[in-house]
């Protein structure tokens, strides 16, 4: 608190122009922002202001992030998703089928901002991690990041996902209808979200989530859930910048002869041996030369 009538809260839902904002003594007030050019997002501390005559707060300032999620959007322009994270979990189950360049990219802006990142399986019930699921997961885990399988529906290892989750703010991010909504559901007590079936007729995901929300578990942690996507673009300006979001590639390439080596069409390439080795797999190393290209082509069309 910085006077009588001003507040620092932390942004927990978002509708427009209008937040749920928590305070430190964990009370839930409304808050309606401050001008046009204030643009809070789930996870910002910010200050609030009670004024005469005013029902709700007003958000003034938001304060310095620690991180934040960007992506571009159809128009090429940074969007900010959520800030202050402690990880990113990339949800995927079938239907639909898991976008395997989706959870690179994803799993990519962790490694950018510097925070964990991690893989849940839902609908294991449902029988569809297969042998070719199952060695692209097995990728994931060599290179270090945690993978787990679970049903929402069944409440199957939801426990260890609680355990995991736990004293960290979290985002789950995923092609709409993988059930991102429904693990937060059956993992929170105080949670209600809403969920949807899939569309059978495309085999596409129904938008549940429109807002963001921040949900409170019951072992001092905060996972928030997003809008479901079918695409995402990391915010890179470069695509020298693109083999930061695959670690396996940016450390094994420090070794190529050439400090600008973009692994791709350069002779004597470290990267390029490894992959023809087998100790670099083939799909992310696609999946990396995909995010260059795409990178190439947004920032041309920006300096058309």
């Amino acid at each position: 608190m910085s006077s009588k009538n001003k507040y620092e809260a932390q942004i927990v839902s978002t509708y427009s122009r209008r937040m749920l904002v928590r305070t430190g003594r964990n009370d839930l007030l409304t808050a309606n922002i401050q001008g046009k050019l204030l643009k809070p997002v789930c996870g910002d501390i910010v200050e609030i202001e009670k004024r005469n005559n005013e029902p709700d707060f007003i958000i003034t300032k938001i304060l310095p992030r620690k991180n934040s999620l960007v992506r571009k959007n159809k128009y090429e322009n940074k969007e900010i998703l959520a800030s202050n994270l402690s990880e990113i979990v990339v949800v995927i189950g079938k239907p639909p089928s898991p976008d395997w360049f989706l959870v690179d990219r994803y799993i990519g802006s962790a490694e950018k901002i510097k925070i964990d990142a991690s893989i849940i399986c839902n609908k294991s019930d449902l029988n569809w991690i297969d042998e070719t699921i199952r060695s692209n997961l097995a990728v994931y885990s060599k290179i270090g990041y945690k993978v787990i399988e679970c049903s929402a529906a069944q409440d199957k290892n939801l426990t260890e996902i609680k355990d995991y989750l736990s004293n960290k703010t979290t985002i789950l991010v995923g092609q709409s209808g993988v059930g991102k909504s429904s693990i937060i559901n059956s993992l929170s007590e105080y949670s209600n979200l809403k969920t949807q079936s899939i569309s059978l007729a495309k085999k596409e995901g129904k938008h549940t989530t429109v807002n963001s929300n921040m949900i409170d578990l019951p072992n001092d942690g905060y996972v928030i859930d997003s809008p479901g996507v079918r695409d995402y673009l990391p915010d890179f300006n470069h695509e020298n910048e693109a083999s930061i979001s695959f670690k396996e590639i940016h450390n094994v390439g420090l070794k190529c002869k050439y400090n600008d080596c973009m692994h791709i069409k350069e002779q004597e390439c470290t990267v390029k041996f490894s992959v023809s080795e087998g100790k670099i797999n083939e799909r992310r190393y696609d999946s990396y030369k995909r995010l260059v290209n795409k990178i190439k082509s947004t920032k041309n069309k920006k300096n058309y």
